[in-house]
Formats: structure tokens, sequence, C-alpha cells
């Protein structure tokens, strides 16, 4: 199942949102809060899958400038979610 390219455009934000909060968290010293992106649910909802689909590792990566944050869909995150639970396909 493939999403809409402006549900992918949503999830793409909430990830480099997620690389900015966590950037100004090291600096501030402050929790990084998921803020609110939109008041359409499903934009949102994609918007909050790309923010989940970071990992403490890309942030890291990121922050100490060892790699930039990579690209992956809704599709790739939950397979990989799935893998790490062990569930069958």
């Amino acid at each position: 199942m493939s999403i809409s390219r402006f549900n992918r455009e949503w999830f793409d934000m909430g990830r480099k949102a997620r690389f900015k909060a966590e950037a100004a968290s090291q600096k501030s010293g402050e929790l990084s809060i998921l803020p609110e992106s939109s008041y359409n649910a499903t934009a949102h909802s994609y918007w909050r899958q790309g923010w989940n689909s970071v990992t403490r590792q890309e942030v890291e990566d990121w922050i100490n400038g060892k790699a930039k944050p990579r690209r992956i869909d809704a599709e790739q995150h939950i397979a990989q979610l799935r893998n790490q639970l062990g569930a069958q396909s």
C-alpha cells in the first residue's frame, strides 16, 4: 500500500522536525516535546509517524555529524518494527 505525496510530505516533515527538536534539546538541556502539527487528523498522524520513526542512534549520529538523516517511508518503518518484534508478515 503506497501513500499519497501529501501524506509522504507530512511524514518527512515529522522526521525533520524531530531532528531539529533533538538538536535544540541537546543545546538547551530541555526535553523535546511533540508539538501539534496540524488540525487535519490524517496529516498529523503521518507527521507523528515520521516523528516517531527517528531512532536514538539516528539522532546521535546526526548531532555528532556522522550521518545525514536518511529518508525512509512509513511502510519501511512498519516493516522494521515488525521485524524487531518478531511478528509474522
